[in-house]
């Protein structure tokens, strides 16, 4: 299987999939071994299914998913709605079980098995998430199902106008836009006296160089006579607070020192860049696909919320 799987994003505001063994609704469920936390059309979902979701979401995304009550019943209140919808799904012949698991082995031998490096590995891994191939396959089987459910929604939806596309690209410039740069090179030491002899020296034409292969401190640029380079200003520069506050306050030609947990920084900002905004037309595609994501997750939730309320849901939590 080529595409991703996609994690359907639910009340909590965190992505929640059905971990329940979905059907028809035609044949009286089997009594479940485990504490049922609510009954769809007639098929249990029970506590064992729900930690089954939790747990497999919890390994595939490789974050810990809240277990607490109040999030139990969100997640409970979540997966009864994939319930019914899994439930349409295969009664109206979207998909059917064979194809969904057949896709779900694909994805487990080709994506999980390929991510672990081998079959035994991925065992081991599953083990420690409290999982087997069993449960994580039919829990790949009923995404699969909802994905056919998503796909059939995502084809009714049509491609956003020009005009949306411009008036999202007029409230969000901010998106499109590269921040100011800066040509910066630096020396790193430990005194703030060193830091300052050696900005003299500079002012004065010392060679930097010569200066930084000598005594800075900063490995990664050492070699290269203390250049960085075209960086970004403020927090998108990536350094820490003090050195990006210094460097935003020099133009061209002038020299600083920052103090940071690392020593201190003798900074020269060569030259500077304007901020600047990509073209509409650079962009276009990219927005056209944003918002067409967002309109087919739309249309899937409000499907979604139309057949759960359509069936028969009673929760036992």
């Amino acid at each position: 299987m080529s595409k991703p799987v996609k994690w359907w994003v639910g009340t909590a505001g965190v992505a929640m999939v059905l971990g329940t063994a979905a059907g028809c609704g035609t044949h009286p469920a089997a009594k479940p071994a485990s504490p049922t936390l609510a009954v769809i059309n007639g098929q249990p979902l029970t506590k064992k299914e729900w930690k089954v979701a939790v747990n497999a979401i919890g390994m595939l995304q490789q974050q810990t998913i809240s277990t607490s009550k109040s999030a139990e019943k969100q997640w409970v209140k979540q997966l009864a709605i994939d319930a019914s919808v899994e439930q349409y799904v295969l009664k109206h012949h979207w998909i059917t079980t064979a194809k969904a698991q057949t896709e779900a082995k694909q994805i487990v031998n080709q994506n999980l098995v390929g991510n672990y490096g081998s079959l035994s590995a991925t065992k081991t891994a599953l083990k420690q998430a409290h999982l087997s191939m069993a449960s994580m396959t039919t829990f790949l089987s009923q995404q699969m199902e909802l994905e056919a459910a998503f796909s059939h929604e995502a084809k009714l939806v049509k491609a956003p106008t020009q005009a949306q596309l411009l008036a999202y690209y007029s409230v969000n410039k901010s998106q499109f836009t590269t921040p100011i740069k800066d040509e910066m090179r630096m020396i790193l030491v430990k005194t703030d006296s060193l830091a300052k002899s050696l900005m003299t020296q500079l002012q004065q034409g010392g060679s930097w160089k010569t200066l930084a292969q000598k005594y800075s401190l900063d490995t990664s640029s050492k070699g290269k006579g203390g250049e960085y380079g075209w960086v970004d200003t403020g927090s998108q520069s990536g350094f820490v607070t003090p050195f990006y506050t210094e460097m935003d306050k020099l133009k061209p030609g002038q020299y600083g020192i920052a103090h940071t947990q690392y020593g201190y920084h003798v900074i020269e900002v060569q030259a500077t860049k304007p901020a600047t905004v990509q073209s509409f037309g650079s962009v276009k595609k990219e927005i056209s696909a944003t918002l067409l994501q967002q309109a087919q997750d739309t249309a899937f939730q409000t499907f979604s919320n139309k057949i759960a309320k359509k069936s028969h849901i009673t929760y036992k939590i």
